[in-house]
Parts: C-alpha cells; structure tokens; sequence
C-alpha cells in the first residue's frame, strides 16, 4: 500500500519560482496566527528552494564541456612545452655547431632521440596528465649520473633546473580540486526535495487545524490557499496543453518563460 504524501495529497509538480512564492506566503500567514513550528518549517522549504533555483541557473549557465582539471594548469603546461622546445633546439644547434669528430654531437643526438623518441610534438601534444608523466621521465633521463656530462657540454642545465620546477607545480595543479559538472539528476533530485517539502508543510498544516470547525476552516484557508491557488493554475495550463510558465518567486507574476521540467512525469493529479 502506497501511504506516501505524493499519494495522499493531489497536487501538481510545482516550478521553484511557483513553489516559493506560495510557500513565502504560507509562512506569512503562520507567522501571523503564531504558529512558530509551521512557520519554521516553511523557512526551510523557502530556503531549499532558493538554492534549487541557484543550482538550476548554474546548470543552465554552465558550458557543454567542463574541464577536467583547474585553470591552473594551462600556463604551466605551456611554459613547460617552451622549455622543451628551448632543450631541443638549443641541443640541435650544438649538435649542428660542432667539430667534425667532437663526441658531443654523438653524445647529444643520443640524448635528443632518448627524450623524444617519437620527436618533441608527440610530447607537448599529449593531454595533461600524459604529459606531466613524460616530463619526469625526461628528468629522470636528463639527471642521469651518465647524461649530467652531455647536458652541461650542450648548455642544457638552466633548462633542466626550471623543467624540475615548473613539473613539480604541474603536478600541484592537476591535483588541485576542480568543482565538478551539474547533472541533470542532480537537479531533478533537488526539484523532487522541494516538492516533498511542500508536502511535508501540507501534511503538518492539515494536521495542525484537521476539524471542520470555523477556526481550523479558516486556517486551512489562510496557509493552503496559496499552495492551491498555484496548483490550479498549473493544472489549467495542462489541460490547455501547454507548460505552466514560472512564477517570480516575490511577485508571483509569470516569467512567460516555460523552464525544462518533468512536471508531466512527475504529477501526482491527472490533470
């Protein structure tokens, strides 16, 4: 047996701006009979509401692709792709300056073909993390006991010294929290809570002032009318078949603008 409050009470799945514009009232009119333990709760639904409308615009507002690491990592990327740039040509250049015969030049090609076997742009090409993982073998290639000679000849050092720098903040800012993407579901859930929420507040306001009597009459009437009055005015827009348009949460005035909802999926009224 289903006894949960989407069955029990016939009401429509509220837009935020709808369901906060009632709400604040509801509150309003607690506060005004004295009814603290009424008027608590429904600052809670106001203030959860208030935040799903947050979420909501940064949902829509944020871009079809979220990088998948801080922006503090693209300066760094590309100043260590211009030391590596700088350590091949300045290596290339000694290598084409010297002697005929002079070991440096063998020593250098070798040095050049075990830092970039596959050239320098299967390196700067790769994306962060793939990066950052081939600096540190090419320090661990440049700092070889048997490669410090063959750096010093070719006037590497200075290079190599920023590359260890500039890889230990590459790791620093891939590893930097990034706050990750909205979902949808994420959204849908938080709708789902307000909606609960409002029930709840139906729940308590019924049972708080449950007699037919005069008072308990016109107490209904004061704190439910505003949620009624939003429920009719969404089923009338459904059953002229169209989305019912979002409220101002402060003025209840329509934004004439029908958000992206799952109203109709998610109704607990045939319209």
């Amino acid at each position: 047996m289903d006894t949960s409050l989407a069955t029990l009470f016939n009401l429509y799945m509220f837009t935020p701006g709808r369901r906060l514009f009632a709400i604040t009232q509801v509150r309003k009119a607690a506060l005004a009979a004295g009814d603290m333990d009424i008027a608590a709760f429904a600052a809670s639904c106001v203030d959860h509401d208030e935040a799903l409308r947050t979420l909501e615009a940064r949902w829509a507002a944020q871009d079809e692709k979220v990088p998948a690491f801080a922006p503090e990592a693209k300066p760094i990327d590309l100043a260590v792709d211009g030391v590596l740039v700088a350590i091949r040509d300045t290596a290339e250049r000694q290598i084409e300056a010297s002697a005929p015969g002079d070991p440096v030049a063998t020593s250098g090609s070798a040095l050049l073909k075990e830092i970039f076997p596959r050239g320098l742009f299967a390196v700067t090409s790769l994306p962060y993390v793939e990066e950052l993982c081939e600096v540190e073998r090419i320090l661990g290639v440049l700092q070889h006991p048997m490669r410090v000679s063959t750096v010093q000849e070719l006037g590497l050092s200075r290079y190599v010294t920023r590359l260890v720098d500039l890889a230990k903040q590459y790791r620093t800012a891939l590893e930097l929290p990034w706050p990750k993407r909205i979902t949808f579901p994420e959204v849908k859930a938080a709708r789902a809570e307000g909606q609960r929420r409002m029930l709840q507040l139906v729940a308590m306001i019924v049972g708080r002032y449950p007699s037919e009597a005069p008072e308990d009459q016109a107490s209904r009437l004061a704190m439910l009318g505003p949620i009624v009055q939003q429920n009719e005015a969404i089923g009338q827009a459904l059953r002229a078949r169209r989305a019912a348009d979002d409220v101002d949460p402060e003025t209840g005035e329509p934004l004439h603008a029908p958000v992206v909802s799952d109203a109709p999926a998610l109704t607990t009224s045939p319209a």
